[in-house]
């Protein structure tokens, strides 16, 4: 795992994982020894991971190789905030794919690709390997896109992306335009990936450190806060 993705959250870490074994949902909730509804709610229900059991933790420690610790760090953060799925998708079909063709190179059915496009749904972890597959994107800013749009149609307020560098999300930039695709095109022409740099990697790493200072303080008790409130300030008499 490179530096840019050491502080990415346990549910894009999840999700990512069962693409790459090109599995559905309820298949990857065997090798968890979840249910369905449980894997979702750790995926797209922010806080539910923070109410893993032990049992869990120790089983998703072993499938991702991971240790406890840092699965419990993970479920506290939150992807960065993202375009929707539907409209990057739409990006990356521009020039290249035409519905009809992209659905023959995935072998996933018009109806389920209709409804991405349209924001209605997002594809499960085996048709986002098959998608990122034919549209040559990177597969972990995939994973990280759906999760993010999962939880903004939720309602939730997600971290933004700091401004001084792009995130690991900036790989699923549209490709450039290209002549326009025949009914009948089912290849695709790669889409070029922007390195990511040291300082980018520095950011990340600072950004999900603060967001998860940030869960942590929302969940002290208010003695806590206090407590914390009032060591803070003796530190900073004592710089004075």
């Amino acid at each position: 795992m490179s530096p840019s993705e050491s502080k990415l959250p346990l549910s894009v870490l999840l999700f990512h994982a069962a693409m790459q074994q090109h599995m559905s949902l309820a298949d990857f909730t065997d090798t968890l020894g979840l249910s369905v509804a449980t894997l979702r709610s750790y995926l797209f229900d922010a806080g539910s991971c923070s109410r893993m059991r032990s049992k869990t933790v120790e089983q998703i420690a072993k499938v991702l190789n991971l240790s406890e610790e840092e699965v419990r760090e993970r479920a506290e953060l939150l992807p960065y905030a993202t375009e929707p799925f539907g409209e990057w998708l739409k990006n990356q079909m521009q020039g290249r794919f035409t519905r009809a063709s992209l659905c023959a190179a995935t072998k996933i059915s018009d109806s389920a690709m209709k409804n991405y496009l349209n924001g209605q749904t997002t594809p499960d972890p085996e048709n986002a390997m098959k998608l990122a597959e034919a549209l040559n994107a990177d597969t972990l800013a995939v994973a990280h896109m759906i999760v993010a749009s999962e939880l903004q149609q939720r309602g939730t307020t997600l971290p933004q992306v700091p401004q001084r560098e792009a995130p690991v999300a900036a790989k699923l930039a549209p490709a450039p335009a290209a002549a326009p695709a025949l009914e009948t095109t089912v290849e695709a022409t790669p889409a070029p990936m922007p390195a990511l740099n040291a300082a980018h990697d520095e950011a990340v790493i600072t950004a999900y450190t603060e967001q998860r200072l940030l869960n942590l303080w929302r969940r002290l008790h208010p003695q806590g806060r206090r407590a914390t409130l009032t060591y803070i300030a003796s530190l900073l008499a004592e710089e004075l």
